[in-house]
């Protein structure tokens, strides 16, 4: 007990963070070595399409510097703290490579780091903060995909065979839920009371910001992935453009929703394959997803890349 009340947390974190860093970029390289030997790279010898995926690969990097603007200002609206911008912006950004990691929790226990670094921020704060990140842009999906895609999203649901078991499963919840909700009403109401009260999140307009913006990484990401497909050769229009861009987001959605899979890897895919195998050329959307795929990985890495560059730069004009 002696030798555990040594430690300095912010020294394990640190050791910690190393460890799981060196995991995640593990992951990462050999996602990229297993999908780069299905590509066709007959297309980089074009000078103009590599330059242009790199450009892509920036699009990606910069989609989720973005969203780590979002969870600072979110951590301010659930704990009225303002985290440090070089502080919030890397540690979202190594969590974020946390991702890859088999489990899909570790990027969660990553941006933990943040409270332990910031005075008067709890681990609780920052839970619920990433918790209303995942609401917020899943919700932001949805209301995307219905807009741009709304009769694909419904014949789909028709689709699916799986409405009894659904039911069955929605009611078997329900039974479980109601009750419990009912007993703890009065705690659960006193909680929201105080949060409403401590907190800003609550307040509408607070809401709407926050979902308008978190529908904006994977808007990014939607405009790339067309943005791939049309150098890779598939003609694009407008109107396709929008259905690509809605689909993506609907497939990516499906991935974020994923239990346990790393970065949602395979489902995503597997999703963008079946919607589009009949809409566009499948030799060109094959290998669109997985050239994609690899761009957004090299985005998170670019994306670690430029936070930490930024903290440097910021701690040495600091002194």
């Amino acid at each position: 007990m002696t030798f555990l009340k040594s430690i300095d947390p912010k020294k394990a974190a640190s050791w910690v963070g190393a460890v799981l860093m060196a995991a995640a970029l593990f992951f990462i390289l050999r996602q990229i070595m297993s999908m780069w030997q299905d590509i066709d790279l007959s297309i980089l010898a074009n000078p103009w399409v590599l330059a242009a995926l790199l450009g892509l690969a920036l699009m990606e990097g910069v989609a989720i510097l973005l969203a780590s603007v979002n969870y600072r200002i979110l951590i301010r609206n659930v704990s009225g703290i303002t985290v440090e911008r070089p502080l919030a912006t890397v540690v979202y950004m190594v969590s974020n490579l946390y991702k890859y990691i088999p489990s899909g929790v570790m990027f969660v226990l990553g941006r933990n780091r943040m409270a332990l670094e910031t005075q008067g921020l709890g681990h609780g704060k920052v839970l619920l903060a990433t918790v209303l990140e995942g609401v917020f842009v899943a919700a932001a999906a949805m209301i995307l995909s219905g807009v741009l895609i709304f009769d694909y999203v419904i014949y789909y649901f028709y689709q699916l065979d799986i409405w009894p078991m659904a039911g069955l499963t929605l009611g078997a919840a329900a039974l479980i839920v109601i009750p419990v909700l009912y007993l703890l009403r009065k705690r659960l109401g006193m909680y929201f009371k105080n949060l409403k009260a401590e907190t800003e999140v609550l307040r509408p307009a607070v809401l709407l910001k926050r979902l308008a913006f978190g529908g904006v990484p994977m808007s990014i990401s939607a405009i790339s992935f067309t943005i791939t497909l049309t150098l890779l050769g598939q003609p694009m229009t407008f109107g396709l453009g929008l259905t690509v861009i809605g689909l993506f987001i609907l497939s990516w959605l499906a991935g974020f929703l994923a239990p346990g899979v790393p970065s949602g890897i395979g489902v995503r895919e597997a999703v963008l394959l079946m919607f589009l195998a009949g809409t566009l050329n499948e030799g060109v959307l094959l290998s669109a997803v997985i050239i994609h795929r690899v761009l957004a990985v090299v985005g998170d890495v670019m994306g670690y890349g430029a936070a930490w560059g930024y903290a440097r730069v910021k701690k040495t004009a600091e002194g």
